[in-house]
């Protein structure tokens, strides 16, 4: 991202509008999957997760930037994410982003807690 990171522009970004994105919770044995739905022009950073996982842009079309490349992501997608790193996502059309997790847990915030530190 040049001279800013990830970190940087989210800092920016809490003073920007800010709305609240529609979330669906899946679960299977031993799997969670988080689903975001993002209107376009919506742009978001996410969580700085502790563990590599999975994900897809099962609709639309997102840019994402993780401060070391950027790529326009066009649904049907797969990709993975990495342990420490953290993600620019900007919606140029209605998308839908799911991230996949292994967990036996199914409490949404003691799972937050296992994959990010945070509560979801």
């Amino acid at each position: 991202m040049n001279t800013m990171s990830v970190v940087d522009v989210q800092e920016d970004m809490k003073h920007l509008p800010q709305i609240d994105l529609e979330v669906r919770h899946h679960f299977a044995d031993g799997c969670y999957a988080r689903e975001l739905i993002i209107p376009k022009g919506t742009a978001l950073v996410g969580a700085l997760h502790k563990t590599n996982h999975h994900f897809t842009v099962s609709k639309g079309c997102v840019v994402v930037n993780n401060g070391k490349s950027r790529k326009k992501l066009t649904a049907p997608y797969h990709g993975q994410t990495y342990a420490g790193e953290k993600k620019l996502i900007i919606a140029l059309d209605d998308s839908v982003f799911t991230t996949y997790h292994v967990t036996n847990l199914t409490g949404v915030e003691e799972i937050g807690k296992q994959i990010l530190g945070v509560e979801l």
